[in-house]
């Protein structure tokens, strides 16, 4: 064995400092295609990052690292059925299995039926959990393990929501999830959806106030922008209007082109003015004092149009996949309209904004692209 090594040493050094050979010159080309792929694909450049990584796979068609990183281009790029046969290659028979999860959770969203993105999402949970239990798995795989476990949990909450099974199958699964990260905001959201299921309004409440004062307390980290969005909808769904406008107000403050938040903040000022007009008070939340002073239904109803003048805005300019959206702030404002709501100043923009929002034959702008989309 030392005699092997040696020569082998030997022959390493000789080609150090000699004419590159031919493996080499491959190897050293793989790399930097791979490499170049990667780059594009964080540009968003899946055009030519595919076109890379067929060269790649031209040269060498068992490299299973080009051929994961093209049909996750060819998926990022919209060509679904593409994507997936690539990603298919990477799995027995053709290839022996990957021992990585991303093949697999790649390949559950684009599944036929629920049922093969179960096992593709379970196939994939698995293998993050054995590392955990043997104190390999890192924070970002047990995330990954968790975003698998809390899909699967949706699956069985939407596709096979009916079948006798599908609450208990529920309750394990989100088990699984938070062994994996108590902490983690996207399983406890994802729990307290399950318990709203299984109307057991209480325990998801407290759910939601929980997370709430984590996000309200400046000594920890927010979670992720979409886990918020998600919790401002819980809040509104146990009618706590003044805490999702907390919420959504770190979306909007990151993000002001998130239409999503625009949306739900639009939405939350509007049921927020419903809550008054029946002389409810904001609802506080235990050991969070109540506002100084309480906004009228009024200055309410003029906030909600401002937000909501900005989600149709971004709608006509974005490519937004949820029609839904678009459908209801069109006739959120259109009832505004109808009551003779002018919208609040913003206070990022200046007077002549302000002015322009205010505007009706603004808005009539504004709704017609909604309407067209």
């Amino acid at each position: 064995m030392r005699t092997k090594g040696a020569k082998t040493a030997r022959k390493t050094t000789k080609v150090a400092t000699g004419k590159p050979t031919k493996n080499a010159q491959s190897a050293s080309s793989a790399a930097d295609l791979i490499d170049k792929a990667h780059t594009l694909l964080a540009q968003s450049n899946f055009e030519l990052a595919i076109k890379f990584l067929e060269r790649l796979l031209e040269l060498e068609p068992e490299n299973g690292e080009a051929r994961e990183l093209v049909g996750i281009a060819e998926l990022e790029g919209g060509d679904a059925d593409r994507g997936r046969q690539h990603l298919l290659l990477l799995l027995p028979p053709h290839a022996t299995s990957p021992t990585h999860p991303s093949p697999y959770l790649y390949l559950a969203q684009v599944a036929e039926d629920p049922h093969e993105a179960l096992g593709y999402y379970s196939t994939a949970a698995a293998m993050i959990e054995q590392r955990a239990s043997s104190g390999q798995g890192s924070d970002e795989e047990k995330e990954m393990a968790v975003s698998a476990l809390v899909a699967m949990v949706e699956i069985w909450m939407s596709d096979l929501c009916f079948e006798p099974s599908a609450s208990d199958n529920c309750d394990a699964l989100i088990a699984r999830a938070l062994a994996l990260s108590p902490a983690s905001a996207e399983a406890r959201l994802s729990l307290a959806s399950i318990r709203i299921s299984q109307s057991k309004f209480d325990e998801a409440r407290q759910i939601a106030v929980g997370l709430y004062k984590e996000v309200d307390d400046p000594d920890s980290p927010l979670p992720s922008l979409p886990t918020r969005l998600l919790l401002v909808r819980l809040l509104l769904e146990h009618s706590l209007h003044a805490e999702a406008l907390d919420v959504v107000g770190t979306v909007r403050d990151e993000d002001a082109l998130e239409l999503e938040g625009a949306y739900l903040e639009g939405w939350a000022w509007w049921l927020r003015a419903e809550a008054l007009g029946t002389g409810a008070s904001a609802e506080a939340v235990a050991g969070k004092p109540d506002v100084d002073e309480e906004p009228t239904v009024a200055e309410c109803l003029s906030e909600s149009m401002r937000a909501l003048l900005e989600c149709a805005r971004l709608f006509g300019e974005q490519d937004h996949p949820d029609l839904g959206v678009g459908t209801h702030t069109e006739e959120l404002l259109r009832a505004l309209k109808e009551k003779g709501v002018e919208p609040a100043a913003d206070e990022g923009g200046d007077e002549e904004d302000c002015q322009a929002e205010g505007d009706v034959s603004g808005w009539e702008d504004v709704d017609d692209d909604v309407k067209m989309d």
